[in-house]
């Protein structure tokens, strides 16, 4: 896995030099070779993400994990699409609107740990009793 996140990371410099490079003498192509990269870095992305879904695919066997797999992998992905779109907003000098998105996510990542919060909770308030 170490290897595929270094030519990932590769890829991804490399496109973006050779494009701010051709960017100041050939404008036309240096989008085209940028998108052209982003499009083999969302696909590396992708065979990642397949692995990981794979990975934790493997705790769902435990009907007691199953639930908390689900509330992980929906954290996880309201943080990757939330760090996405506030770095597009940021490429596009829209830091105000950047930050309501984080600040969004953070938002939502807190409702959605809510409920593991309370069981937690009535859990300790539960071994407390017995003491």
């Amino acid at each position: 896995m170490e290897g595929e996140i270094f030519r990932l990371c590769a890829a991804a410099v490399l496109c973006a030099v050779v494009g701010a490079v051709l960017g100041k003498t050939v404008g036309s192509l240096s989008v085209a070779l940028r998108l052209g990269g982003l499009a083999i870095v969302f696909g590396g992305v992708a065979v990642l993400l397949g692995s990981v879904m794979e990975a934790l695919g493997e705790w769902n066997f435990d009907p007691s994990v199953a639930k908390y797999s689900s509330i992980m992998l929906k954290g996880l992905g309201i943080a990757v699409l939330c760090r996405i779109c506030s770095d597009v907003c940021r490429d596009c000098g829209e830091s105000t609107v950047a930050a309501a998105v984080e600040s969004g996510g953070k938002l939502a990542l807190v409702l959605l740990a809510s409920p593991v919060v309370g069981e937690l909770i009535s859990l300790a308030a539960d071994l407390l009793d017995k003491i």
